[in-house]
């Protein structure tokens, strides 16, 4: 994708009225390509990798906006924070980039990168109101039986309707209402897990009081901390399940390990054919103990397809990259899952599945809990 704007970049952050009196605009054709941004110089090109780009739509004071407006030309602007990577050891400096142009230029920007960045973006949010957020609390859950929690939301269904179109307004949700990553990100960054769970019980006590309760992931879970090291360049960021693939080629993976400093919070290492050295972790142990099975090509090829399901990774396109397998015989996997009732016709595990997950898990973790007490003893 190309589009003419101006462009001010390596900026220090934050911006402040300060910095942004000083900046050295530019005006040109920048290129989108699915993993960088091209930017044009006098002799040749500034590329800036997706994977450094931490944040897209970052909020800034009105002051900034008037100067950037005034020196621009512009009347609209999107800022991009980034981490570029240090003269210094393998360090990085956070650096920010304003980009201003007309209006329907700067949102195909904002959608490309959204579609295509694994790190976090648009990651400042107006309060949803309480029906909204409670409606989003209850859409995340995926219930099958959604009409009948609805009243405990609200018996008014015009605030109801209005509360949907806020929630697919802010991308939030789809127009299938399902929760998009924005709404799962909101609801992690806004009430936190606990806040999560707490709302969901108050909607569903009666669900889980006449059903089994079926362990699944909160969205929290879905989000992973990712740090890559290779040579003096540092990236670091947080990487949604499914966008894992763009940073890790199963071919490219040489040695895959766990870190069990702490039983509760292991971590997963990753040394590449090229060097590079990739360390993941997350609040939800059992997050991490699915991503080693997910990226050891030597583990049973159904085993990683059934973890990756069991973390939410369930496109087509998604689960073939994330595992590095034919498309062509994805399908006959996944044929034979469902012939075996490990997983349902739209690719959800069935309780025989979870429980065969949650025994390959378990045994994950009772292994590196007698590694860790056996390290403790020597």
């Amino acid at each position: 994708m190309e589009v003419e704007i101006s462009y001010a970049i390596d900026l220090p952050q934050p911006i402040s009225i300060m910095n942004a009196q000083i900046f050295s605009w530019e005006h040109g054709v920048v290129n989108f390509t699915d993993n960088e941004i091209w930017f044009p110089t006098e002799t040749s090109w500034k590329v800036i990798p997706f994977n450094s780009i931490e944040a897209v739509g970052v909020e800034i004071p009105p002051a900034v906006i008037n100067e950037i407006r005034k020196e621009s030309g512009y009347f609209d602007e999107l800022i991009l924070n980034y981490k570029k990577s240090s003269l210094f050891g393998s360090s990085y400096v956070k650096h920010s980039m304003a980009l201003a142009g007309n209006s329907r230029d700067l949102e195909l920007i904002r959608t490309h990168l959204t579609e295509r960045i694994g790190f976090r973006a648009n990651t400042n949010f107006e309060g949803l109101k309480e029906e909204e957020t409670k409606l989003l609390s209850l859409l995340s859950t995926e219930t099958k039986d959604i009409n009948s929690y609805l009243p405990l939301i609200s018996e008014d269904r015009n605030v109801l309707q209005r509360a949907f179109e806020t929630l697919k307004r802010r991308g939030l949700v789809d127009q299938s209402a399902r929760i998009t990553q924005q709404g799962h990100y909101y609801l992690e960054q806004t009430k936190g897990v606990s806040d999560t769970k707490t709302e969901q019980n108050l909607l569903f006590t009666e669900e889980t009081e006449t059903q089994d309760v079926i362990e699944v992931l909160n969205p929290k879970d879905t989000i992973v901390q990712f740090t890559k090291k290779y040579e003096y360049s540092f990236t670091s960021g947080s990487v949604f399940l499914e966008d894992l693939w763009h940073y890790i080629v199963v071919p490219e993976v040489k040695e895959i390990s766990l870190k069990v400093l702490d039983i509760n919070e292991p971590s997963l290492h990753i040394q590449t054919r090229s060097d590079a050295s990739i360390n993941i972790e997350s609040e939800n142990s059992q997050v991490i103990f699915a991503l080693e099975k997910i990226f050891n090509a030597n583990e049973d090829i159904q085993t990683r397809l059934l973890t990756c399901l069991y973390l939410g990774i369930s496109k087509d396109y998604d689960i073939a990259n994330t595992l590095y397998y034919a498309p062509e015989k994805l399908n006959l996997q996944l044929n034979e899952l469902h012939t075996k009732r490990l997983i349902e016709s739209d690719k959800t595990l069935s309780a025989s599945g979870l429980e065969t997950i949650r025994n390959i898990l378990n045994f994950e973790r009772k292994d590196d809990a007698q590694q860790f007490q056996q390290s403790l003893q020597y």
